[in-house]
């Protein structure tokens, strides 16, 4: 008995030491903050006496991790230059090693007062030299910074150890490759990520869009439902206009509410702080809604209210595709397959709602070119036309919607 109780108690500490062991290395390990597929885009300026290399002479970046093993991980570097030309490179980091690329990316929830490793700096331990909280990007976040001769400021997220703002000066300074710096400043901002969501009202600006989104086909279903279900009373009251009133009346409101749409609303979005995925989430929500009313108001027989509607749509979907196709430029290509591009999750969005997209435009052009307003015939000829419309413009809509769910709620 006693050999046992002994056996018991010899086993139970050496399970503790194996734990306390594994526990004392572990707690030494520096803490990663980040996982694939976070990231960050910087804008960069750059002011002073003399000029930059061409191949330093960096005005934007965005930094994405493509891989975490332990302490080390794989960050793709996406520069624009100075020049419009483009850069892509895979940087390596290692907390362990000191390898944190400038200081670029640091160990996570570092205090003041804490010291993270980089074997190119004097001294090596980097000290944090304070902390505050303040709003980064549309969220409260808690910042830390530190400094030294090349760094006036460099400021991190605390909650991952991605740098947010930097200012760094390069005076009468020779670096390794024999390029000579007068009197340089760059100052590095962050300008967007997916490491936070920004909020509006206390709600994340993606869960916001969606909202809004709702609440576009709650109030466009409500209105055109009333005028739907009221419509004999409607016409009663208006039995006194003629035909060409009504129907001015008609072109009046759906032309207000497209105008509304397009000039007040998506500027409206953009001031509130709302990136162009968020404000393209909502306009589409606005069409896809107005279509869906078009077709209720064929179901009951106003062909005239049902084509025009349809029309507008139609109309204002193509003006702003153009619009988008006018102000491409090369370099847009380079950024597009350089970020948008870069993972096969997007790759399978961008083609699936392109090939969707295509078809619903398609049919929407047949449409407006067949509608007549008076035509007898336009109820029979335009069913299959608008039944594929319908088809293919819900589906795309709906893959939109997916993928951005799935790309800013979910990843």
């Amino acid at each position: 008995m006693k050999k046992a109780v002994i056996l018991v108690l010899t086993s139970v500490m050496v399970c503790l030491s194996f734990f306390a062991l594994f526990t004392s290395v572990y707690a030494e390990q520096p803490a990663v903050g980040v996982k694939v597929g976070d990231w960050v885009e910087y804008d960069v300026s750059v002011s002073g006496t003399g000029s930059m290399p061409p191949h330093r002479d960096v005005r934007w970046t965005r930094m994405e991790v493509i891989s975490v093993d332990g302490d080390a991980l794989s960050v793709n570097v996406i520069v624009r230059y100075a020049n419009e030309s483009w850069g892509s490179s895979v940087w390596k980091f290692n907390f362990t090693e000191g390898n944190v690329g400038g200081w670029l990316i640091i160990p996570a929830n570092l205090g003041v007062g804490d010291t993270f490793f980089d074997a190119y700096s004097e001294p090596s331990d980097v000290l944090i030299q304070g902390e505050e909280q303040r709003e980064v990007l549309g969220a409260v976040r808690t910042v830390t910074y530190g400094s030294d001769m090349l760094r006036e400021v460099k400021e991190w997220d605390k909650d991952t150890g991605f740098f947010i703002y930097a200012v760094e000066a390069a005076k009468k300074f020779t670096d390794g490759e024999g390029w000579y710096y007068e009197n340089l400043t760059v100052i590095i901002q962050a300008t967007d990520t997916n490491l936070w969501n920004r909020q509006i009202l206390g709600i994340d600006q993606p869960v916001f869009a969606l909202l809004v989104s709702g609440l576009v086909f709650g109030v466009v279903g409500l209105v055109s439902g009333l005028l739907i279900w009221q419509r004999e009373n409607l016409s009663k009251l208006s039995s006194r206009c003629s035909v060409t009133v009504k129907r001015a009346f008609i072109v009046i409101i759906v032309v207000g509410v497209v105008v509304f749409a397009d000039l007040i609303l998506a500027p409206f979005l953009m001031n509130l702080g709302l990136i162009q995925s968020e404000v393209n989430m909502i306009m589409q929500s606005v069409w896809m809604s107005l279509i869906l009313a078009s077709i209720g108001f064929r179901y009951v027989g106003n062909y005239f209210a049902h084509g025009f509607l349809m029309t507008a749509v139609v109309i204002a979907t193509l003006i702003g595709f153009a619009s988008v196709l006018l102000m491409w430029s090369p370099s847009d290509s380079t950024h597009l397959s350089l970020v948008y591009f870069n993972s096969h999750i997007k790759i399978v969005k961008f083609v699936i709602h392109g090939v969707l997209s295509i078809p619903a435009l398609a049919f929407g052009s047949w449409f407006v070119a067949i509608w007549r307003p008076n035509s007898t015939t336009f109820p029979e000829k335009s069913k299959k036309v608008v039944k594929w419309l319908l088809i293919m413009w819900l589906l795309s809509y709906l893959a939109g919607t997916i993928g951005y769910i799935i790309e800013y709620l979910i990843l």
